[in-house]
């Protein structure tokens, strides 16, 4: 035996025997009846509840008939009768008994060159109305397991079935309590309009209409049949995967025609009123992928209700989420696109300036260490932004995928973990006032602090999402946030609440001083206001307090209508987007010593002739 069989997992038990994680037992019906009966084995090496895939002899046989053509074209009606007596004198809702009836609809559906009457449709749509039966949801999540296509199968069968209909009155219809049947002939001059209305679900009255006008039905013969087919229970059976944000919102309707390149419009009553409106997607579902698709369709909002505007026919659905898809206005594109450059230009200057003041500046340890703090957290921003940016460009499956957004994790990290090196500085200065530390032991901490604890992350994070293959999205270059939301969010989270709490600390010491001040009460005030604004101000960008305020706003926001929540988004993205200028301005420039720094290199004479002045000046008023 191989290492790695043996940290395989194992199922067993008297009946089903021993059978290997992951994978089933299959065991043979009795008592004369074909198929098998399932069990399978979890990850976790037990078994689940046994599937009883066996078909009952009375619908094998028919299963047999339908295998031959001839037999099945000349038996139909009867045929059709008969497994509708066996669907209402029998349980033919196990996983076995659905998966034969669909295969047996599928066949009957496939007949051609023949006219049938009302009631054999009808006896059809009532074996269907057995097998989308709430009673029978347990025995399709079986079914779609061995067969992901047995819903689509099913969805054609109906449609195709019910061409087949030769009905005596002009407008006809078939209801039963979980499908409903409405169509007409095809006249000159007259519209196609059904109403399905009255029908409640889920204890509640709602309202569905299929309407097709009369120049499209022009192209169709005279005559020919226009039927719209309600599902009141397919919702389940045909749900979007769990891993979508959508789910279906409305009944499904199927129409049908001649043909299907025809303008169709549907007015959907949503089911669950608390989804928003402004999410509303109309769908139709494609039978070649077996999933919801929306191309050909358009919607509008009226009232409670969603019209769907097609340009064929199929099934169609209303799908809806809780929250809403806000599409960016193209100006507002170019806004953030113009932020980010002029943020990233900011950057550059930044590291710039700091590089020529480097060597006046950083002669002690405080100013050294606040210094070497702010330039790394100008390189991490900058250079954080410019993978992410090239992540656009760059293909999921791609190797270069992975090692830039790894690269773009890490500065993303170390950018949090350097703003956080800065507040501890601060900490430590208010803290202790008159005790200082060694170079070694600073830049030692910094860039522990800085680059090794975010190595370590990113590493962790991404061996995990290697070894389980999902460290990077499937559709666009990203990293997995639903794998990786702990260590990718928690962590930035919880240094800028850190560093909030820094902030508060440093502004009670501002105001300390105030504190029992009897005289000139207004002015000390007035001062200590000034000295609490321009520390917010200066360390806002440099301890990335805006994220902090801005998930408390979003947070907030959850509240408000879908369109505030996505504005307030939107402005958030703007303001964080500034930082990298915001850093320039507050974290660089209104440095006093930076700026006497640049005139001492960049205007010498004048900077020399002023310092000269006002030397003489000092000098004159002394001897006098």
């Amino acid at each position: 035996m191989k290492c790695d069989d043996a940290e395989r997992l194992f199922c067993i038990d008297p009946t089903s025997g021993l059978s290997v994680a992951n994978e089933d037992a299959r065991i043979n019906c009795t008592n004369g009846m074909t198929g098998q009966k399932i069990k399978r084995c979890s990850a976790d090496g037990k078994y689940g509840l046994e599937e009883d895939f066996c078909v009952s002899n009375k619908i094998n046989e028919i299963l047999q008939i339908t295998m031959n053509s001839t037999e099945l074209a000349e038996k139909l009606p009867q045929l059709v009768g008969k497994l509708d007596n066996i669907s209402k004198s029998q349980n033919n809702t196990t996983p076995g008994n659905l998966q034969a009836s669909l295969a047996i609809l599928h066949a009957f559906s496939t007949v051609s060159n023949v006219s049938l009457e009302p009631v054999v449709v009808e006896g059809f749509l009532s074996i269907v109305d057995s097998l989308v039966d709430v009673k029978a949801q347990s025995a399709w999540t079986s079914v779609k397991i061995e067969n992901k296509n047995s819903s689509s199968q099913l969805l054609k069968s109906v449609e195709d079935f019910t061409r087949l209909l030769n009905p005596p009155n002009q407008n006809f219809n078939i209801c039963k309590p979980n499908i409903q049947l409405k169509g007409m002939k095809v006249e000159p001059g007259k519209d196609f309009q059904v109403d399905f209305s009255n029908l409640t679900i889920n204890n509640r009255s709602v309202t569905y209409s299929v309407s097709i006008h009369q120049t499209e039905l022009a192209a169709l013969s005279n005559g020919s049949l226009v039927m719209s087919i309600a599902f009141l229970t397919m919702n389940d059976i045909l749900s979007p995967p769990p891993t979508c944000n959508y789910k279906l919102n409305g009944l499904v309707l199927a129409t049908t025609a001649e043909l299907k390149s025809i303008d169709i419009v549907m007015h959907f009553m949503p089911l669950d009123s608390t989804l928003a409106q402004a999410s509303a997607q109309c769908v139709f579902w494609n039978l070649n992928n077996g999933s919801w698709d929306t191309e050909g369709c358009k919607h509008e909002i009226n009232g409670i209700n969603i019209i769907c505007r097609c340009d064929h026919l199929t099934s169609f659905s209303l799908l809806m989420s809780s929250i809403t898809d806000f599409e960016v206005p193209p100006w507002l594109l170019k806004l953030r696109n113009i932020v980010l450059g002029t943020s990233q230009v900011s950057l550059i200057i930044g590291i710039i300036i700091e590089a020529i003041v480097w060597k006046n500046l950083t002669k002690n340890t405080t100013s050294l260490a606040r210094h070497l703090a702010i330039l790394n957290i100008a390189l991490s921003l900058l250079i954080m932004n410019t993978f992410f940016f090239i992540c656009c460009f760059l293909k999921p499956k791609d190797i270069s995928c992975k090692v830039v957004i790894f690269l773009a994790h890490f500065f993303m990290l170390a950018l949090f973990f350097w703003m956080f090196t800065l507040g501890l500085q601060i900490l430590y200065h208010l803290v202790f006032l008159l005790r200082n530390y060694s170079k070694l032991t600073m830049m030692l901490i910094s860039f522990i602090l800085g680059y090794i604890c975010p190595l370590l992350i990113v590493i962790g994070v991404f061996v995990k999402g290697h070894f389980k293959d999902n460290y990077i999205e499937k559709k666009i270059c990203s990293i997995n946030l639903v794998e990786t939301e702990y260590l990718f969010c928690l962590v930035p989270l919880i240094i800028i609440g850190m560093n909030f709490l820094i902030t508060f600390f440093a502004i009670v010491k501002i105001l300390r001083p105030a504190i029992g001040e009897k005289s000139s009460r207004h002015h000390s005030d007035t001062n200590s206001v000034k000295q609490i604004l321009r520390c917010i101000i200066i360390l806002t960008p440099l301890l990335g307090l805006h994220l902090f305020l801005g998930s408390i706003f979003l947070t907030a926001s959850t509240g408000y209508k879908f369109w505030s929540r996505e504005i307030i988004i939107t402005i958030f993205e703007i303001v964080d987007e500034l930082q990298g200028f915001l850093i320039l301005i507050f974290g660089i420039i209104m440095d006093k010593k930076v700026r006497e720094c640049l005139k001492q290199r960049f205007l010498p004479q004048t900077y020399s002739q002023k310092s000269s002045a006002i030397g003489s000046t000092s000098q004159s008023n002394s001897q006098s």
